[in-house]
């Protein structure tokens, strides 16, 4: 396969559309995609973005998973999903991890168990990459979250019996926390 040209489409702060020309078997054809990358021809193996897995552990409480219930405009309604947040640029990942679960969580990260390489979930679509981190957390004295004027989030805080539950429920829900929820459930804890 042979990329010829990419063009630019759109001209957004966060989300722009590329066409790519492309040659493979005597055949030419176009493809539209979404890129959150100024120039998508740089294709370094890196993550935009980081999906957060985070337990909340409060003495003498049981574990919690926290998921969130976000308005999504495309969606035009609420979808279960987890924290998450783009990396910003000179950011390490591990800051982008802890500013984004404080904004939109009020807690405060513990502990980061582990951080996948850079994940694509829909490359059909998008050439973005996402790293998905497993971690512990905990309540501050007074943690609020710290939303945008755009962000629309309760908190959801599930024990392990509510995370099973939530995973057979047919409610919206992103697909990476519909495969967590179900990995907890084989687990039978959450860890």
């Amino acid at each position: 396969m042979d990329i010829l040209k990419i063009d630019k489409l759109t001209h957004e702060e966060w989300l722009n559309l590329f066409a790519a020309a492309y040659k493979h078997n005597n055949h030419t054809g176009r493809w539209v995609f979404a890129s959150r990358r100024a120039d998508p021809r740089k294709n370094e193996l890196g993550a935009e973005a980081v999906i957060i897995v985070p337990i909340l552990r409060d003495p003498g409480q049981p574990a919690r998973l926290v998921a969130l219930k976000h308005y999504r405009v495309p969606i035009g309604d609420y979808v279960y999903e987890l924290p998450a947040g783009l990396i910003e640029d000179g950011e390490a990942i591990e800051e982008t991890i802890r500013r984004e679960l404080l904004e939109e969580t009020g807690l405060e990260l513990v502990k980061i168990r582990e951080v996948s390489p850079p994940l694509h979930s829909s490359s059909g679509l998008t050439d973005e990459a996402a790293s998905i981190a497993f971690v512990d957390a905990r309540r501050t004295e007074g943690g609020k979250q710290q939303l945008d004027g755009s962000e629309d989030i309760e908190i959801c805080l599930l024990d392990h019996e509510q995370a099973c539950s939530l995973g057979q429920q047919r409610v919206r829900m992103d697909g990476r926390l519909w495969l967590i929820l179900r990995h907890y459930r084989d687990l039978g804890r959450l860890e």
